[in-house]
């Protein structure tokens, strides 16, 4: 295992290639410490030590997302900072460190938990998307191309829904990026249609079951039909849910697969774990202290769980899917709430797992989001971490080998309660950049990156009073060509659409 600190609270992380060398590193948003720590590949399946970058004061990060925001070929990070009600960008300097975080606003008391990022206009920027938690809604903003973003544009989750997950896709086959929400308190799976203008439909809700309280959303092909299908952790229910894609365009509910008695799931990773050329599920089951993995038949339906336990008192909280020590074998990533930590399980490529690496934070850390992408530009995966507690962003720079090195800490601001990150290019530098969704200031940040796994300043945008943005995600909403961000407002029901200017 690897330390990210003592009470740094991990709550999410992602795998990606921070600092370019070929090597998938990993980033972690640590809500405790207010940070992200990011810890540098080796490629060898160890990481170095954690790098941790702060996401403000009191900025309590929980979601994390990777992208190139400036098109510098760097990786850049965002998280959703949920104390401080707004995103934070940090800016890769392609050396696994990077810039000081920018914050964008979610609006006050928008409470945003997650981030992720796409082009919502088709303008080949990326963009940005964050679920407001306690404002009710989906935030964007949309990406100039040089890792800033324009303020938030806010799009309705319903009321009362409480959207704590966002992600991007194409859910309808028509070539533009799509938003998708988990409505924790109404058991709905909510779906904004982009227009590819940068502006969406209104929401459109799919059942989930009674009581399921979903949270984490990947989509992918589960049953090869040429469709996207929705995989949904729902820790109300014990189980996750699969959303199967139509012909009329629509979703149907789909099998509700069992992830063990009170194993309370509130993230899932999909990868090809067992390399037969389909997509399998793992989950973070936070009330077991343990990884479920579930192994695809290819037709939408899963095999039995194989179980992978931690310590007690864990409880992981976020699970990404990479490579990272080149065998071309699927790994594991694991940010641990509890213990403050981050666990690598190394995969075999049959659908088993071996040992387990502890990487900590900084004492006083709770991570709620992670990403992963190459932030510094050496083929390895990187990693992002945001800090809900700390307010901090950690960078972790990957070496190819399943090791990290923590580049950098970025700091975010008192109260910024970090909550969603995500990475992408939003400047169209080919550096990716990092945003990050603060629900304690209500605002959107965006760092970015240059391309050595470095970031400048931080950039905010605003999101309103109380919003309560909980997670966001990135695409091109009005198809110019540049990345927007969509930022799901958990405060004000609904979502709102930053869309990038020129």
């Amino acid at each position: 295992m690897y330390s990210v600190g003592v009470n740094s609270y991990p709550y999410e992380c992602i795998a990606i290639d921070v600092n370019n060398d070929n090597k998938t590193d990993i980033v972690v948003a640590n809500a405790g410490s207010n940070t992200i720590g990011v810890l540098l590949g080796y490629g060898n399946g160890s990481f170095a030590p954690v790098l941790l970058f702060s996401t403000g004061d009191d900025s309590q990060p929980y979601g994390a997302a990777a992208g190139d925001f400036n098109n510098d070929y760097i990786i850049d990070i965002v998280v959703a900072n949920y104390r401080g009600n707004n995103v934070g960008v940090l800016l890769g300097l392609g050396n696994g460190s990077f810039s000081p975080v920018v914050t964008y606003s979610t609006n006050d008391g928008s409470r945003p938990q997650s981030v992720a990022v796409g082009d919502f206009n088709n303008d080949s920027r990326l963009d940005i998307a964050v679920a407001n938690y306690r404002r009710d809604n989906m935030a964007t903003l949309l990406g100039n191309g040089d890792g800033t973003f324009q303020n938030a544009v806010f799009y309705s989750t319903g009321y009362l829904s409480m959207p704590t997950f966002v992600n991007v896709n194409d859910y309808n086959n028509d070539n533009i990026s799509d938003v998708a929400v988990s409505n924790k308190n109404d058991d709905t799976i909510g779906i904004l249609y982009g227009y590819g203008n940068g502006t969406f439909a209104p929401v459109m809700d799919y059942s989930t079951g009674e009581g399921s309280s979903p949270q984490s959303i990947r989509s992918g092909d589960f049953d090869n039909d040429q469709r996207t299908d929705i995989a949904v952790a729902c820790p109300g229910t014990n189980s996750m849910v699969i959303l199967y894609g139509s012909n009329n365009k629509r979703f149907l509910l789909g099998a509700s697969i069992s992830t063990g008695s009170k194993s309370g799931p509130i993230s899932l990773a999909i990868g090809d774990i067992d390399n037969n050329g389909r997509l399998d599920v793992a989950t973070a089951n936070y009330l077991n202290d343990n990884v479920g993995v579930h192994l695809s038949y290819g037709t939408g339906n899963f095999g039995g769980i194989s179980r992978y336990p931690f310590a007690r008192g864990s409880l992981p909280v976020a699970i990404a899917v990479s490579d990272f020590n080149n065998d071309n074998h699927s790994d594991i990533v694991v940010s641990n709430y509890g213990t403050g930590d981050i666990n690598i399980i190394d995969g075999y490529g049959d659908g088993t797992f071996g040992s387990l690496i502890k990487y900590s934070l900084l004492d006083g850390s709770t991570p709620t989001a992670v990403a992963v992408g190459d932030l510094n530009l050496d083929n390895n995966s990187d990693i992002v971490v945001v800090d809900s507690e700390l307010n901090n962003i950690y960078v972790f720079l990957g070496d190819g080998n399943s090791t990290f090195v923590l580049q950098m800490i970025y700091s975010v601001g008192l109260g910024s309660l970090l909550r969603g990150v995500n990475i992408a290019d939003l400047n169209n530098d080919h550096f990716l950049d990092i945003i990050a969704v603060a629900a304690g200031t209500s605002k959107v940040l965006l760092l970015q990156g240059y391309g050595n796994g470095t970031f400048g300043n931080e950039i905010f945008y605003v999101m309103g009073y109380e919003y309560d943005p909980y997670a966001v995600a990135v695409g091109d909403f009005n198809q110019d060509h540049w990345l927007d961000i969509a930022v799901a407002n958990y405060g004000g029901d609904y979502v709102e659409i930053l869309l990038r200017s020129c």
